[in-house]
């Protein structure tokens, strides 16, 4: 008995046929393969492929060969139909469709060994440029990818360094010099009384002592930057602007920014322009960004830091240039930036700030660039001092960037045409020049207390509100004159007021 029920056991640990489903572990993990994966046109359009984990991963998913397929059974070939099965194979054989890992067409012979998305493993999906064309399955590619940089670079978003090879200084934005000198201003709440020493000393340990990028944006950066009366969020997804791109790059998602509040921008605009300066679905969060910071932890990459900045200015920049196209398209290239963004390493304790503005492209698929330029940088963990520069220099690029949104809204709220207050100044100009038509008529021979008496009673009838007597009166007119110019009113046809409604006075003699 013992020995029969080890059999019986042995035998259901058997391997099960090729037809079987796979383990849910494995099931699984080839999911999530599938779901990480970068979309296709994202490597095709980049103008140089960089030598990286993920590129090689997708090199050898468009060039590895099909498995051979296992040889079939052969047993009880004497029963099969010749006829038939040729009949069958004529018309295509059976569907092959449910099982695992069955390539497609396309990639049962590849011709060559090259990056060509034509031999993609998978179907490729017609690109639109819409979110919801691109699969479920696929991730999109992130600044954490060095490839990121350069399909930036390739839609025209150039960062810090880039193009330098020509020293005439035209990458520059022309307020470069006005923006360091706003940068440099001390101010009095971190003067050496007021921010003396030991303050410094907490700071040193609050940034040692924060581990990861969520405790140094959290504890440490809000020392830096201070308290200021300004709409910021902070990790809030920008899911409402359209792509910057193509679309195969995710959504940016900034550590810190500061905008303005959307009441304070008129709603035309804000309907009008959503996509570009409005960046949350959430409609309540600040509108119009365009101060960024981006922060890192001890063991974070300062490379990811700078290209997630460079994004994030592209869009603040992008969004100014609409709204400053909007109030005057002839000055929106002033080639100015309106646009900071600023990097934080915890770890090193760098601060570096940097400005985006917009120039004008002679590429007509990317009509209009945009150049990211370092202003100052600073070890906020040196001394004393020189935390003191680097935090006035943040505080005051906040305020600059305050202050330019602000001049930038007003001047966009006063493109936008008052409906109502138009209509009451015509409808208001209509009964002005309605009353003076009939008061200065070159034919009318009525007196002036007749026509003072007229628009009074008309007065009185739409606004119950006495009329005040004119200063500036003509000269009086006799009484025989006045009476003979009552009989004549009298007789012609009346353009006022019915009969009844008219009160006649008698001329004193």
């Amino acid at each position: 008995m013992p020995c029969s029920r080890k059999r019986q056991l042995y035998v259901q640990a058997e391997p099960t046929t090729d037809s079987s489903p796979p383990p849910i572990a494995k099931r699984r993990k080839l999911e999530k393969q599938q779901r990480h994966r970068t979309p296709s046109w994202f490597w095709d359009n980049l103008s140089r492929q960089w030598l990286t984990p993920r590129t090689l991963r997708e090199f050898d998913r468009r060039t590895e060969w099909p498995a051979t397929p296992s040889p079939p059974d052969r047993t009880g070939k004497e029963d099969i139909d010749l006829a038939q099965l040729k009949r069958f194979a004529r018309h295509g054989g059976p569907s092959l469709g449910h099982l695992r890992a069955y390539p497609e067409p396309e990639t049962a012979v590849p011709s060559n060994r090259t990056m060509s998305s034509s031999q993609s493993g998978s179907r490729k999906r017609a690109k639109t440029g819409r979110e919801s064309d691109i699969s479920s399955k696929t991730k999109k590619s992130s600044a954490y990818d060095p490839a990121f940089e350069q399909h930036l670079i390739d839609h025209g978003i150039y960062p810090h360094g880039y193009d330098y090879d020509d020293d005439d200084g035209s990458v520059y934005p022309d307020n470069w010099e006005e923006i360091n000198e706003r940068l440099a201003q001390p101010r009095p709440s971190l003067s050496p009384s007021r921010f003396p020493r030991e303050a410094f000393r907490k700071f040193e340990k609050t940034n040692m002592q924060a581990l990861t990028e969520n405790t140094v944006m959290s504890k440490a950066f809000p020392i830096i930057a201070g308290t200021a009366d300004i709409p910021s969020q902070e990790n809030l997804l920008f899911g409402n602007l359209k792509h910057l791109t193509d679309g195969s790059i995710t959504k940016a998602k900034p550590d810190f920014y500061d905008g303005s509040r959307p009441a304070d921008l008129n709603k035309q605009i804000r309907e009008e322009l959503g996509p570009y300066i409005v960046p949350s679905t959430n409609t309540a969060a600040p509108c119009l960004p365009n101060f960024f910071t981006e922060g890192k932890g001890p063991n974070g990459s300062t490379a990811v830091c700078k290209r997630q900045a460079l994004y994030d200015g592209a869009l603040g920049a992008r969004g100014v240039h609409e709204l400053r196209s909007y109030v005057d398209p002839e000055t929106a290239y002033d080639n100015n930036a309106y646009t900071i963004t600023s990097t934080y390493h915890g770890g090193s304790g760098d601060l570096t700030i940097y400005s985006t503005h917009p120039t004008p492209s002679n590429n007509p698929q990317n009509p209009i660039e945009y150049r990211m330029t370092q202003l100052r940088g600073w070890k906020m963990t040196d001394i004393p001092e020189t935390f003191r520069q680097g935090a006035s220099a943040l505080r005051n690029a906040r305020d600059w960037a305050k202050e330019k949104r602000e001049e930038l809204m007003i001047a966009a709220n006063g493109k936008v045409p008052d409906a109502e207050h138009s209509d009451l100044v015509s409808s208001t100009q209509s009964f002005v020049s309605l009353s003076s038509n009939e008061a200065t008529h070159p034919e009318s021979e009525t007196s002036t207390d007749e026509l003072a008496l007229d628009v009074g009673t008309f007065t009185s009838s739409s606004h119950r509100t006495p009329v005040k007597a004119q200063t500036n009166l003509p000269p009086k007119v006799s009484p025989n004159r006045q009476s003979m110019k009552a009989s004549q009113v009298k007789k012609r046809p009346s353009r006022r007021p019915e009969a009844s409604q008219v009160i006649y006075r008698e001329p004193r003699l």
